[in-house]
């Protein structure tokens, strides 16, 4: 269920997913760094009994996956096999980038309530998705008639080459005049010396 099949199982709206991951041996700033140059997204993986495992994952399938809800991974690392989900995970603010990812490693229990709460996820969003088809179907609006002129055109060939053309002055395409302006000229500009 690598690369190109992960977006079949996607639309097939699963939620347990494999990835392979690779050891990290050097882990730190510099490391990660170095990672997500390479297109991997540096991660560590929490166990109950087990002290952290440094890992990196693939960045295009790792991305692929990160992105369902309640997702389930099962995480295949140097023929070892972990069932894990994600815990918390880093994006880039502007990029479209993961940037670290913490994953938890899960025993039965878990993962069966992880997949129900995934269940249960997905009627709640069938069913917000039918209402709101629903209202929109049941909402209309009444705006009126907004008359919006297409073009403006002013004829500034009979004007001074030093007087503008005011807003007043100005006709729409359709013929319909701007409303008069009761408002007083604008003073003259001083001349400094």
């Amino acid at each position: 269920m690598i690369d190109g099949k992960v977006r079949l199982i996607m639309a097939k709206k699963e939620t347990v997913f494999s990835l392979s991951a690779q050891i990290r041996d050097n882990f730190g700033k510099g490391a990660s760094r170095r990672d997500r140059q390479n297109d991997r997204i540096p991660a560590v993986v929490y166990g109950k009994d087990q002290p952290p495992l440094h890992v990196s994952l693939d960045h295009h399938t790792a991305s692929l996956v990160l992105r369902v809800p309640y997702a389930t991974i099962n995480l295949e690392l140097d023929g070892k096999k972990f069932v894990v989900a994600p815990q918390q995970i880093q994006k880039d603010p502007i990029k479209p980038i993961y940037k670290h990812v913490d994953l938890v490693v899960l025993n039965d229990k878990e993962q069966k309530e992880r997949l129900e709460l995934a269940d249960k996820a997905e009627e709640m969003a069938a069913a917000a998705l039918k209402i709101r088809l629903e209202i929109a179907a049941k909402t209309k609006l009444d705006l009126g008639e907004i008359a919006v002129p297409v073009a403006v055109a002013a004829d500034g060939t009979a004007a001074p080459a030093a007087d503008g053309t005011a807003a007043p002055d100005a006709e729409s395409a359709d013929g319909a005049a701007a409303p008069a302006a009761d408002a007083k000229e604008a003073p003259a500009k001083k001349d400094k010396k």
